[in-house]
């Protein structure tokens, strides 16, 4: 992970501390520090390199003293040639006084923090002619960095990091450098970050050559770099990242249709004998492709299930990969081929080899349909072009174009749509909210009408998303005729001036509405302990002790859901909260558990008792409020500065601001429990402070609350920023509650604070929704 120093001002969010206790916690990895980031400004102050060293002295004793700190990794210059270092027309002049201050900064680190390794030279690119230079320098007075990092920063880097690569390589052997660890430690575009399709080919070049990599820090923080739209909650990168993270074994050999190009069908594969699977995840291609596979070792039969992980915008949340086809082969000397197509080449496709029987029920695919708004009629607005090759830090789109300027009274997108059969649909809208926080209100949802047939129109909402370009989803119900439909968005009479801003729309997609049912293979699962795997008709995973069957359960919203596992044995189900916190019960055949939107963590094991085999899980249910206790923003008891204020995007109207700053404001709940044990508590939230107007970064700031129960402090936790203070998120606890009477207050005594909220105030509440844990 690549952060900012601690107590460094040029993010709100990430600081050294941080991040190490989150890299330790989950035992591996280490934190690239960009010590330069301990300044506010865009591009540095220019220092000295003796002002630099005194600012050194004061930044690096803050993180030696951490607990983790066998974890650093010291980035002394973050894009030299551009900062500090801007070599211009005086190459060797510039070159020459960098490498003199590289061997200062160098010495002096060494001299303070002589066991933390040191990452460089850093620069924006990869520039051969300095690079040689740099090395034939460090080689000689001692100075190589123990780490060698650089950028790419180019959609032609997925066409040249490989000569970038072996040019690098060749100079350590023709210098007499031990080979170093290579991190690129910032690659990537706004137009791949989030795209499965884009970021599959980013992570094939990377393990081509065995290099670590981080994501560029372009979005705002606490968005795992444009891949979870809200807390806990993934678009299709988050599920691209923990797919690929659970390929376990050795790397296979990946040969491409074509090698290092832009935008081509690349791919990542491993081979896990002790699983007994075999993993492909490959992206970037549409239409039709083959996938040969050689040296298959899995016995004589196989079967291939696979799975399609889809783009779904900057901020729309996206279920688990779903299943598209699943295939038996019989490989011949090791040896078969996996035919595809369709592909998308916005989505990723995660084929999975296990031992089968030679006979698999067919991949059921429910009917769906992809309109675009560029190819609808449109009605006073325009199509714009999105990120691509030629604008690789504009957002992504699907098709690659957009409709925006839909802020006159007749604007309007007419679709022609046509379904198999009459019934209800799921409608979603791929869209971007070009409200703009300038405006004398601040930033807010915005609205459209939506038309069926000329009918009666119906309003449809959309909550803010960072910026006009970075696209969230939405999705209402529909009644369509079978056959042809035609579906209108058109201005609302809400937003017919500019108080309450416009809507740009991307595509819709329709499919039939339904209850949300997915089923987890135990196989496919992470797992902990020395666990067995089974295949054929008993397929599973046999867990002892305290070993353990991990599932991330998606709900698609706040509520209650049908968790049904296929399980032989006695055993303990335990829902792993999003802070650490757990609760577990006696594992029965169909459980009801409250669930948050977005990843639930649900362990399965053996409780210490005999062993249980382990199938699947089965989440089904939409969510939905009932079965939750519902308390409003006027329910609550405020103290101190915490005040009711009127809005009308909260869910009663009104909002509890001013809480936080000072240990007497607070809002408190008082509840009543049935039973005692864990609860899931949602908190819907506001948070827009910003730190300031960085050149590129959209600098949220988030805001600490800290939570107790009955007098016992339970967490004290950051509610990242959503866009505007008039967008209210939903964010997850789960508390334990006694039976009867019980008290909650959220307040920041500690005056917790990041950047920009000086006051150390919470965020603003909405409403609050309480329910068992175990339904």
């Amino acid at each position: 992970m690549a952060g900012k120093p601690t107590q460094g001002t040029q993010h709100p969010n990430g600081d050294a501390a941080a991040v190490l206790e989150t890299l330790a916690r989950h035992d591996q990895g280490d934190a690239y520090i960009n010590l330069q980031d301990w300044f506010p400004d865009w591009p540095y102050a220019r220092l000295s390199v003796e002002e630099y060293l005194a600012e050194i002295d004061r930044i690096v004793p803050l993180m030696e003293a951490d607990e983790h700190a066998d974890r650093l990794v010291y980035v002394p210059f973050n894009e030299p040639n551009w900062i500090w270092y801007n070599r211009g027309a005086d190459y060797e002049g510039t070159v020459e006084r960098f490498l003199h201050d590289w061997d200062a900064v160098y010495a002096h680190l060494r001299a303070i923090a002589p066991d933390t390794p040191i990452a460089g030279p850093n620069e924006s690119h990869y520039d051969a002619r300095f690079m040689r230079d740099f090395m034939a320098h460090t080689s000689e007075a001692g100075t190589v960095p123990d780490v060698v990092t650089w950028h790419e920063l180019s959609p032609d880097s997925l066409r040249h990091y490989q000569d970038h690569y072996d040019d690098y390589r060749a100079l350590e052997a023709e210098f007499g450098v031990e080979p170093r660890p290579i991190n690129i430690n910032e690659y990537g575009n706004n137009r791949d970050f989030g795209v499965p399709g884009q970021m599959v080919q980013w992570a094939s070049m990377f393990e081509d050559t065995g290099a670590y990599a981080d994501m560029a820090y372009w979005t705002a923080a606490g968005g795992f770099s444009g891949n979870a739209p809200q807390t806990n909650v993934p678009n299709g990168g988050w599920w691209f990242l923990k797919t690929y993270s659970q390929m376990t074994g050795r790397t296979a050999e990946v040969t491409p249709p074509q090698e290092n190009q832009v935008d081509t069908l690349q791919g990542v594969a491993v081979l896990d004998e002790g699983k007994e699977q075999a993993q492909i995840l490959l992206g970037g291609g549409e239409g039709a492709a083959n996938v040969d596979v050689t040296g298959l070792d899995l016995g004589r039969k196989v079967t291939a299930t696979v799975h399609e992980i889809a783009w779904t915008a900057n901020e729309g949340a996206s279920g688990p990969p779903r299943v598209v086809d699943r295939v038996a082969l019989r490989p011949s000397h090791g040896a078969a081929t996996i035919e595809l197509d369709g592909l998308d080449r916005m989505s990723a496709y995660w084929i999975t080899l296990t031992p089968g029987t030679g006979r698999v029920d067919p991949a059921e695919v429910p009917w769906s349909g992809t309109w675009e708004a560029e190819d609808a009629r449109i009605t006073a607005g325009a199509v714009y072009d999105e990120g691509g090759v030629d604008d690789a830090n504009g957002f992504p789109a699907s098709g690659g174009r957009s409709v925006g300027s839909l802020n006159r009274a007749d604007s309007r997108v007419e679709f022609d749509v046509d379904v198999p059969e009459a019934g209800t649909y799921d409608l979603t809208i791929t869209y971007g909210n070009t409200y703009g926080r300038d405006l004398p209100q601040g930033g807010s949802p915005t609205e459209q009408f939506l038309t069926v047939d000329g009918g009666e129109a119906a309003t449809v909402t959309y909550p803010s998303t960072m910026q006009w370009a970075a696209r969230g989803q939405v999705t209402v119900q529909v009644e369509l005729d079978a056959g042809a439909n035609t579906l209108a968005l058109a201005k609302s009479d809400r937003t017919a001036g500019t108080a309450y801003g416009e809507a740009g729309l991307d595509k819709i997609d329709l499919a039939p509405a339904a209850v949300d049912s997915h089923t987890y293979p135990a196989v496919l699962a992470r797992t902990e302990g020395d666990v067995d795997y089974r295949y054929g008709r008993n397929e599973g995973v046999k867990v002892r002790g305290d070993e353990q069957v991990v599932f991330d359960v998606y709900a698609p919203a706040d509520g209650y859901y049908e968790v049904a596992a296929d399980a032989r044995g006695r055993g303990e189900l335990t829902v792993l909260g999003p802070h650490g916190e757990h609760a577990a019960f006696d594992l029965d055949d169909e459980q009801t558990l409250a669930l948050h939107h977005g990843i639930n963590r649900i362990a399965i094991g053996a409780d210490g008792r005999g062993s249980l085999t382990v199938h699947d899980l089965t989440v089904t249910g939409d969510g939905g409020d009932e079965g939750f206790t519902q308390l409003t923003a006027a329910d609550a008891e405020l103290s101190g500065t915490a005040r009711l204020t009127d809005n009308e995007w909260a869910a009663d109207g009104q909002a509890v601001t001013g809480v936080g700053g000072g240990e007497e404001n607070t809002v408190r709940l008082t509840v009543e429990a049935e039973t005692a044990g864990p609860h899931l508590l949602l908190v819907h939230y506001a948070n827009d402070e910003r730190s300031g107007n960085h050149a590129y970064n959209i600098d949220v700031v988030s805001r600490y609350a800290e939570f107790t129960v009955n007098g016992d402090a339970v967490r004290t936790v950051p509610m990242r920023g959503t866009w505007s203070w008039n967008d209210f998120w939903s964010y997850p606890l789960i508390v334990d509650l006694e039976a009867g009477v019980n008290t909650i207050e959220i307040g920041n005594p500690g005056l917790h604070t990041d950047i920009g909220d000086r006051e150390g105030r919470t965020a603003d509440f909405d409403h609050f929704e309480l329910a068992p844990l175990l339904g």
